[in-house]
């Protein structure tokens, strides 16, 4: 229940005060004292009448919008431009859809509810001229509204017309879901979290999304870095980049030297100090200015599995900035560790554990795409080590483990990204190269 303010209270015991001293004049028959207690009792309502009135006014519900409001105009906007269909993304109670004019396919339905949705993630507005009409869609994540205009309709005016509409309908639903989330900030980070991951559990969707929202939340550059994600499970490398940092860092491994690491290390935010890189010395390059940035960890209950890097000098405490960015740290770690876990489930399922490499059955499903397919000219090669057998029993298992991992750092290194390099038995290796001709494979 809502406490009424402290002059609230003042207004009332002076009313009753005042009131009090009427009824005795009154009893007394004495005229003066009369007057000076109707006037007392005039002060008292004036003193408490300006707080009361402010309660009420509080109390009152605010004069916004409600989701249900959004369906009608957007009802309405299709009627003004005669749209075939309309959508809107991004509310509390889920999305909306409304019928236009004449009949409309799934396809062309999910074209542009896609195309909203996307327009909610990016910020950006996207006229797309299609055979059903003429698709509009603006976004300010989470939120997002699109029209399909009619094919004789999507001339530029037209359909410039309809954006400034639609960007002001994105904009008022904005002013409500922020004032309906101003008591849970907590919570409109993790719905922000959410809605920009799209429903991806992957560990590439949830990290592109987290420092998207930490780039909005900031208006800085944001990279994440993930533990153990490399050959060797001491390896910290950046998974994840936002557009205004700096591309190159995009799956950079750390150097030991990285005050990044110090932060996963400690688990407290680190702020790289002068001309250091936060990132640590792997791109030397780097210009100083860019350079600048704080590491905040990310814990999965008590371990650090890696760090959230904004980039720019730190925040100040208690500012909002630094306030939201925590919110979303915290919630960040637990959604990345069950991301990577199921990360590595399923790199399990397609690696060899030895090597590192592709096993026999991700080959075999590749191998199988590419013959449903009927792609271009490929080539496959099929490799073992001579005398192989001759080595475990020589020099011991150990080193034979060693010579295949050894091979299969060579082969690795020798193919390009969109090439394939598998052990399929004991010693035996193959390499899949599609879209070449045996003569540039060998």
């Amino acid at each position: 229940m809502k406490v009424p303010p402290a002059g609230v209270w003042v207004g009332r015991v002076l009313a009753v005060l005042g009131l009090a001293a009427v009824v005795f004049a009154v009893r007394s028959a004495d005229l003066w004292a009369l007057v000076a207690a109707s006037g007392g009792f005039l002060v008292a309502i004036g003193l408490a009448l300006p707080p009361l009135v402010r309660a009420w006014l509080a109390d009152a519900p605010a004069p916004l919008s409600r989701p249900s409001d959004f369906e009608h105009l957007l009802d309405l906007l299709c009627r003004s431009y005669g749209a075939r269909a309309g959508w809107i993304v991004g509310l509390e109670e889920g999305d909306l859809e409304v019928a236009g004019r004449g009949a409309l396919d799934a396809a062309a339905r999910q074209r542009g509810a896609a195309l909203v949705q996307l327009a909610s993630v990016d910020g950006r507005a996207h006229v797309a001229r299609e055979p059903a009409g003429t698709y509009v869609a603006v976004g300010d994540f989470p939120w997002g509204a699109g029209l399909l205009l009619p094919p004789a309709d999507g001339a530029t005016p037209v359909a410039e017309r309809a954006t400034d509409e639609l960007r002001r309908l994105v904009a008022s639903m904005r002013l409500v879901g922020q004032h309906q989330t101003a008591d849970q900030p907590a919570q409109f980070v993790a719905k922000q979290l959410a809605a920009m991951a799209g429903g991806a559990q992957t560990l590439e969707g949830i990290a592109k999304a987290g420092v998207m929202l930490a780039q909005q939340l900031t208006e800085r550059g944001a990279a994440i870095i993930l533990q153990g994600l490399g050959s060797a499970s001491a390896e910290s490398r950046v998974v994840a980049v936002s557009k205004l940092a700096d591309g190159r860092l995009d799956g950079l491994t750390l150097t030991a030297d990285a005050p990044a690491l110090r932060a996963i290390a400690a688990r407290v935010p680190v702020a790289s100090l002068g001309s250091e890189d936060v990132f640590g010395s792997a791109l030397p390059d780097r210009r100083r200015r860019d350079r600048a940035g704080t590491a905040y960890p990310l814990l999965d209950g008590h371990f650090a599995i890696g760090a959230l890097v904004v980039m720019g000098p730190p925040f100040a405490a208690g500012t909002p900035a630094a306030d939201q960015l925590h919110r979303l740290v915290a919630e960040l770690g637990s959604r990345l560790a069950a991301a990577r876990a199921l990360h590595e489930a399923e790199q399990r399922a397609v690696k060899d554990p030895l090597t590192g490499l592709r096993n026999r059955r991700e080959l075999e499903r590749v191998l199988s795409v590419h013959d449903n397919k009927q792609p271009p000219i490929a080539t496959l090669i099929y490799a073992d080590l001579d005398h192989f057998k001759k080595l475990n029993d020589t020099l011991g298992h150990a080193a034979g483990d060693g010579a295949l991992r050894h091979v299969a750092r060579i082969l690795e290194g020798a193919v390009r990204d969109k090439d394939l390099v598998a052990r399929i038995g004991g010693e035996e290796f193959a390499i899949w190269m599609p879209h070449t001709p045996i003569e540039s494979g060998l």
